[in-house]
């Protein structure tokens, strides 16, 4: 079986023509995305809203209490002089193979039809200032 780091280079390459030969529907289909994510996301804070769905879709261990916790830090840990980065923690088990796989798709996610008690909100949400 290939080590994560491999899947993920796969991946680069076959879907996203990194590291390989170039594949001329790229561009296109990055345009597509690009302007269905802009009307998607039309509103700030859609995405923190995404990041509490996935939480709350995620898979936990068996007797563990799912948590989600936003940190907001005035370090630049990217290096990309940012004033600031926003951190996401959650103990979730992690991500499969065929999450992996997923989250370089559009519209083949694994979540489909998993939702079990409903929509945003049901967990704890934390945000600290550093």
């Amino acid at each position: 079986m290939a080590t994560p780091r491999d899947h993920i280079e796969e991946i680069r390459r076959t879907k996203f023509s990194i590291g390989g030969e170039p594949n001329p529907l790229t561009e296109d289909l990055h345009q597509a995305v690009k302007n269905l994510s802009a009307e998607l996301y039309a509103k700030d804070v859609h995405f923190l809203m995404e990041l509490i769905q996935n939480a709350e879709d995620n898979e936990y261990s068996e007797g563990v209490r799912p948590s989600l916790e936003f940190v907001i830090t005035s370090q630049d840990i990217t290096a990309t002089g940012a004033t600031s980065t926003l951190l996401v923690f959650n103990n979730e088990r992690g991500f499969s193979h065929k999450n992996i796989e997923s989250i370089c798709s559009v519209g083949r996610s694994t979540k489909k039809g998993n939702r079990k008690r409903g929509y945003i909100g049901e967990k704890g949400t934390f945000i600290h200032k550093i």
